[in-house]
């Protein structure tokens, strides 16, 4: 039984299929173990083991495809036959793998950039040839904080929706905080408040932000003129609203609005004529006619 089981020629391959197997799964083990003793950065490890993983499976589907087709013609149809099966059956997982291909070839986003498509958003962590997962900010947390949570999407997507990412080569975004001032308050002296806290806070940031504009500049068409925070004026119906723009690092947005709050709100405090505005309601009594003092109809008619 033994004997005709190893000269059948299919049971063979089944055998050094299954060896192939084995053998990338304990290299991909001890290349592991290896990286863990060599390098002491966690990114190092982490990257060397992903790129160990990702070669072992490589050899593996070529070897298995060498071991299946003794012949070169009967490899090339082998080929032919599984790509156009391929094709049909699995397409959203070719789709992820040409995705993953693309996040290789032309670097659209790596581990650590902080990004957002098809309303998901968070730090990129890991990607892999299927997925890529990110720890999620925003969701039911305020402004672009961690969640906790991993969120997984198809490498996929990246043909389907469109990709934010907020750090790919600027890391610099721009951040507003408005505030509304009552219609009675000194809103100039409001709108200088806000805008002397924010240009200390932007010196050094501006610096940086010029430095960083003139490399991208070099790849993508990309030209700021004026980085100096500025407050914009409008009329709102509950007052003045006075709106800060200001450039700030992506994952510090809160931070920056949270520092520049308590500083305007403790300069407020200092001037008397400065009021923040909120939602009101004004009762009239019934004898205060709206439109007292003007002709009645009937006045009318009869003058004419």
């Amino acid at each position: 039984m033994m004997e005709e089981f190893f000269k059948n020629e299919f049971s063979t391959h089944i055998l050094v299929t299954a060896g192939i197997v084995v053998s990338a799964f304990i290299l991909v083990k001890l290349s592991k173990r290896f990286a863990r003793s060599y390098f002491d950065d966690p990114e190092k490890v982490y990257r060397s083991s992903k790129s160990a993983r990702r070669l072992a499976i490589f050899l593996t589907v070529v070897a298995s495809v060498i071991v299946w087709s003794p012949g070169f013609g009967d490899f090339v149809t082998l080929l032919t036959v599984i790509g156009a099966g391929m094709a049909i059956a699995l397409r959203e997982v070719l789709l992820s793998v040409a995705g993953w291909a693309r996040i290789t070839v032309y670097s659209a986003l790596k581990e650590g950039d902080r990004v957002e498509i098809n309303g998901i958003r968070g730090d990129v962590v890991d990607v892999r040839m299927l997925r890529t997962s990110l720890m999620e900010v925003g969701g039911w947390v305020d402004a672009d904080q961690s969640t906790g949570r991993l969120v997984h999407f198809p490498n996929s997507w990246l043909f389907e929706f469109a990709l934010f990412n907020y750090t790919r080569a600027f890391k610099f975004i721009w951040n507003e905080l408005p505030v509304v001032v009552t219609f009675r308050s000194d809103w100039r002296a409001a709108r200088d408040i806000m805008q002397k806290y924010a240009q200390e806070s932007a010196q050094i940031i501006e610096q940086q932000a010029r430095q960083e504009i003139h490399e991208v500049s070099k790849e993508f068409l990309v030209h700021y003129s004026i980085l100096t925070p500025f407050v914009y004026v409008k009329i709102d119906r509950d007052g003045v609203e006075l709106t800060l723009r200001y450039l700030c690092e992506a994952r510090k947005r809160r931070g920056t609005e949270h520092a520049l709050t308590e500083m305007i709100l403790d300069e407020f405090k200092n001037h008397p004529n400065i009021e923040l505005a909120y939602r009101s309601i004004s009762v009239v009594s019934r004898s205060d006619l709206q439109f007292e003092g003007m002709p009645s109809k009937s006045t009318s008619s009869s003058a004419e």
